[in-house]
């Protein structure tokens, strides 16, 4: 009888642990499924032609360009897309006359870039990425290979997230966004509700233009290039595409998105050289010619967030060959380096930078008065 009983416990418990398996496979699958919010239509509704019309220009693959106003603009839902029709997120540089929005993003009140229309914000944004030479690479790849663009861009150093291509990819799969690179439409976009009056496109910047094609796809497409050097899209002659091929949009299962979905800060734009990087904070080479101002258009930084961060007083001058850090720099060394001994000729700022270490972090470390200088032989400690 004992055994009996010891049999129908363990039958019971297993039973038990199955039911549970199940309940929370079920609440799993039901937090992923359902149909994809109103917004996530509207904003494809309303954009998609002018992300179509800005690949016929440049070779930008509309879906990596939809993508990134997702993510930038929360579906055009943020305060710099309905305040300032700014989808992705390009801030003010010196040179920009147009009309400001101020917003609070890495730092308090940043200058953002106001437009007219969301037109302008695409046109903008293709612009950004043909005349910046970091990016001239990406259009040597196809306008159909989303996934290369994605990581691409990243590489390129367009954004300061590492999972940013993970994010453009699963917005392009989750929505088929990757159809509009092909000719096609997003199966999302035949299920859209009656929106306000779309973006308007201006035929004239489109005609005879048609979307960039896969040479891999068909035997006569050709790809088109971009003379990113002088800003200009010289687009191939291309087969027209008058009715989307059925064959190229397949079904993609509809995902559920969190309604209070907030904008990522992921973007670092820059149109200088690819910066380098030490103790995992990036910085560049002083240049001849490079000033405060020009380095600080050129890497969407505040000329005294350069002082700042390297440590610097106002009106310093610049000298070939210095280290400028463009990210505030750490309290300590990188891992393995603990002691740096003083050779001579070193002070405490040069020690500094050639650790990306802040100079007031360097001086609490080694229990020293800010503005006492070190000695030749004196062993500092770094972390």
């Amino acid at each position: 009888m004992k055994n009996l009983s010891l049999y129908i416990f363990l039958v019971a418990v297993i039973l038990l642990n199955s039911c549970s398996s199940t309940r929370n496979a079920v609440r799993e699958s039901s937090s992923t499924s359902g149909p994809a919010a109103d917004y996530v239509r509207e904003y494809l509704s309303k954009y998609s032609d002018l992300a179509v019309s800005e690949m016929s220009r440049t070779g930008i693959p509309a879906s990596i360009t939809l993508a990134q106003g997702m993510l930038e603009s929360n579906y055009g839902r943020s305060r710099l897309a309905t305040q300032g029709n700014n989808h992705f997120g390009i801030k003010c540089h010196s040179d920009w006359t147009g009309q400001k929005i101020y917003h609070d993003d890495n730092h308090r009140n940043e200058c953002f870039r106001s437009y007219r229309s969301a037109e302008e914000s695409f046109r903008d944004h293709s612009d950004f990425l043909i005349n910046g030479s970091r990016y001239r690479d990406l259009f040597s790849l196809e306008a159909t290979d989303y996934k290369a663009w994605a990581h691409g861009l990243k590489r390129a150093g367009y954004a300061t997230d590492p999972k940013y291509p993970d994010l453009l990819i699963r917005k392009i799969e989750d929505y088929g966004l990757w159809a509009y690179d092909a000719g096609g439409i997003s199966p999302l976009a035949s299920q859209a509700p009656a929106p306000a009056s779309p973006a308007k496109v201006d035929p004239a910047r489109t005609s005879g233009v048609t979307p960039a094609r896969s040479a891999a796809g068909t035997g006569s497409a050709k790809t088109t290039t971009v003379a990113a050097s002088s800003g200009t899209a010289a687009v191939s002659d291309q087969p027209s595409i008058k009715e989307a091929d059925s064959s190229l949009v397949q079904p993609v299962p509809e995902k559920a998105v969190p309604e209070d979905e907030e904008p990522i800060k992921v973007i670092s734009l820059s149109t200088g050289k690819k910066p380098l990087e030490n103790n995992n904070v990036e910085y560049i080479i002083v240049e001849a010619g490079d000033t405060f101002e020009s380095l600080a258009d050129r890497y969407q930084l505040l000329s005294w967030e350069i002082t700042r961060y390297n440590d610097l007083a106002a009106g310093a001058s610049l000298v070939p060959g210095q280290v400028l850090y463009l990210q505030p720099k750490r309290t300590r060394a990188a891992q393995g380096l603990s002691v740096h001994v003083v050779t001579a000729g070193e002070t405490m700022y040069s020690i500094s930078q050639k650790y990306a270490i802040k100079l007031s972090s360097l001086y609490k470390l080694n229990l020293m008065d800010e503005g006492t200088e070190c000695r030749q032989g004196q062993k500092l400690r770094l972390r």
